[in-house]
């Protein structure tokens, strides 16, 4: 569908905006945070993988090469002292990419649970204007105990409720 021919679906506009905040969460970060973030995403690839073994090979067969003394001899303690360096470091960008990440899907949820109670607020406002209908129109209600659909939902009832539940679960 061209631009401006017609509007835009829904979903399409959802996307845009979703896009539009994970594009202004990355340019809110600092420089080093963004470096962090990507290290820790490069880490997790083939690429990575990849790139360790050839370093870790090329620094034994150029360790044998080398005329006596090598550089670093077997069992190749330089290496080791590197690999493990590299470790950590690469340990702490991953952990920080976490917590970015972990940051990001706190915000989401919370984004989620709002809209969700919005949502919950529209289908009970719905349901209740179908009841008044139906009465107009003198249309006969089954009643099957659902009217509760149609009256508000207390969050913090249902918030107790589910601690209530977890603290019976944990004795």
């Amino acid at each position: 569908m061209p631009a401006g021919t017609q509007l835009e679906k829904p979903s399409a506009q959802n996307i845009d905006a979703i896009l539009r905040l994970e594009r202004q969460d990355e340019e809110t970060l600092a420089v080093h945070h963004r470096i962090f973030h990507w290290i820790g995403w490069f880490v997790g690839t083939i690429q990575f993988i990849f790139l360790q073994c050839a370093f870790v090979i090329g620094w034994v067969i150029l360790s044998r090469l080398l005329p006596h003394p090598a550089f670093d001899e077997y069992p190749f303690p330089l290496l080791a002292t590197i690999l493990a360096l590299e470790a950590v470091l690469l340990t702490s960008c991953v952990l920080i990419r976490q917590g970015l990440i972990d940051r990001t899907l706190e915000r989401r949820d919370h984004l989620e649970l709002q809209i969700n109670l919005l949502a919950e607020k529209e289908a009970t406002r719905s349901l209740r204007i179908l009841q008044r209908i139906a009465r107009k129109l003198d249309v006969e209600d089954i009643d099957d105990g659902r009217d509760e659909l149609a009256s508000e939902t207390s969050v913090d009832q249902i918030a107790q409720d589910l601690r209530d539940r977890e603290d019976e679960d944990a004795k």
